[in-house]
């Protein structure tokens, strides 16, 4: 793969995620707190606001890209420099990955799903599980877009020329 096609590729990844960890950030300062408080209520109008579509529908397709991205790079990768924050970017793209679909498999479906209103107990501890969770998912999309950004770093330093960077 030539270089300047694998910076900007690295950089879509990176931004992708940048997106994602903002998104997840916005929805744990504004929204999360109120799903807590007043579970069924709080559900009863986000399910009634959500009648076409959803934020699974939009968050789910655009998360799987970076990562996807990522790990394309880290097989397709032929500089020996870029291969360790390849393999960690790609690893926690992994563990990123599992800990996503542990949330939108089991945690949204309990406040989400078709039957989550009629079991009104259920919502707050479901709004707990997903704080919690998303912390750590939180956590874990900056560690990757984190260990991303250290390989577009070198491909830039690469691509700049600067002397002495080339065995950074």
């Amino acid at each position: 793969m030539r270089p300047a096609l694998q910076r900007r590729l690295t950089l879509t990844a990176v931004i992708g995620l940048a997106y994602w960890l903002f998104g997840n950030l916005y929805e744990a300062v504004v929204f999360s707190p109120n799903w807590v408080n007043d579970s069924p209520d709080q559900f009863r109008r986000i399910n009634a606001f959500f009648s076409t579509t959803g934020p699974t529908l939009y968050f789910v397709p655009l998360t799987i890209l970076p990562l996807v991205l990522l790990w394309f790079l880290w097989w397709r990768n032929q500089d020996p420099a870029l291969a360790p924050d390849y393999r960690r970017a790609g690893i926690a793209a992994v563990l990123l990955a599992a800990l996503n679909a542990l949330i939108v498999s089991t945690v949204i479906p309990h406040m989400f799903g078709s039957d989550a209103l009629s079991h009104p107990g259920n919502l707050n501890t479901a709004a707990w599980e997903w704080n919690i969770l998303n912390v750590v998912r939180m956590i874990l999309t900056a560690t990757t877009a984190s260990f991303g950004f250290a390989a577009f770093r070198k491909l830039d330093r690469h691509s700049t020329g600067h002397p002495g960077d080339a065995a950074s």
